[in-house]
């Protein structure tokens, strides 16, 4: 799962918010592959279904841009474009990850189509997958299908000319506590906001705990009142403290010693750690934000527990535990 990648130049990190609010704001080429389910396939008693995938040698395809191999800016609005036109028994999904925001949008759009999802045997919903696949509001995982999560970041792929890298190697004491303060509080440039991991909290809180309700909608003014309640929240939240820590002195010096490799680490660090800030922030709210608020940040949690460059497959007795799937009639089950 990632967020779009950042760009960065000398001697400061105003370049980066230039380039970044520039990414946000471009249009994408088609990433996600938007086609029916082959009838033969279909299970008995569902009658269509639409594939909502990657694209991919397993799938046939014989040549995949990189640009449609997961989960990018505009997918959500494509696919609603789809849904508004026709209806299918079940969506289907197949995915690597992609964009967390568009995961989020995908999600969005799932729950708002009231759509059944499914990801299907020998099949993998990954990353940015597993967020589109809770706005279903019925969801199975089969039988050699595989659900993993892991956590977003923007520095997971790392190439020659990465300059937000140089940044950090040459600057380490000012970029990374930069870098710490933006991971955590998010910031605006030019009219776009751009969210830290207090808001990607916040968004992914209130996308889980609809999933917890039944076809997805919270009681009457809930969802207003916890909106409310979290916009407070981030109004009032506290400034980082890592800028002033012993670790902001530990990490400087093994960047200074090892160079690119402990940037993209530590840089990494810190994005999983600035989210389990916002989660620490989140919990003593729990009792404010209704039924079925701490299932939903545990969900949070169990997503950040895993390491960025690693996935952890939740079994099918923890999914259904933990509310990731419906435990109903499965029409597709004999």
């Amino acid at each position: 799962m990632r967020r779009v990648r950042p760009v960065v130049s000398r001697p400061t990190l105003t370049t980066l918010l230039l380039a970044l609010a520039s990414l946000l704001s471009a249009s994408s080429a088609e990433a996600l592959k938007f086609e029916l389910v082959n009838p033969k396939d279909l299970p008995a008693g569902v009658k269509t279904a639409l594939w909502v995938r990657d694209c991919g040698p397993s799938f046939g395809d014989k040549q995949c841009d990189e640009d449609e191999r997961g989960f990018a800016v505009g997918d959500g609005a494509r696919l609603a474009q789809v849904l508004s036109q026709r209806r299918f028994d079940e969506i289907w999904l197949a995915s690597n990850g992609g964009v967390l925001d568009e995961g989020l949008a995908v999600g969005d759009v799932f729950r708002r189509f009231q759509v059944t999802v499914r990801v299907p045997p020998g099949r993998n919903c990954i990353s940015s997958c597993t967020v589109a696949f809770l706005g279903g509001v019925f969801r199975f995982i089969d039988t050699g299908a595989t659900y993993q999560v892991h956590a977003a970041s923007l520095f997971l792929s790392r190439q020659s000319d990465d300059r937000w890298l140089t940044e950090v190697v040459q600057n380490p004491q000012s970029a990374l506590a930069e870098w710490a303060d933006r991971l955590l509080q998010g910031f605006d440039i030019r009219g776009h906001h751009l969210g830290g991991a207090r808001e990607s909290a916040q968004d992914l809180f209130q996308h889980f705990q609809k999933a917890l309700y039944p076809l997805g909608q919270l009681p009457a003014g809930r969802e207003d009142s916890n909106r409310s309640l979290l916009r407070n929240w981030l109004r009032s939240a506290t400034p980082n403290r890592y800028g002033s820590s012993p670790q902001l002195q530990q990490d400087v010096a093994a960047v200074k010693r090892e160079g690119v490799a402990a940037a993209q680490e530590i840089l990494m660090r810190l994005e999983r750690d600035t989210m389990q800030t916002a989660i620490e922030e989140l919990r003593p709210l729990l009792p404010q934000l209704g039924p079925r608020a701490e299932p939903a940040l545990k969900m949070l949690e169990t997503m950040y527990s895993s390491r960025i460059t690693g996935t952890a497959s939740l079994s099918y007795e923890t999914l259904l535990q933990m509310g990731y799937i419906t435990k109903i009639f499965d029409p597709s089950k004999p």
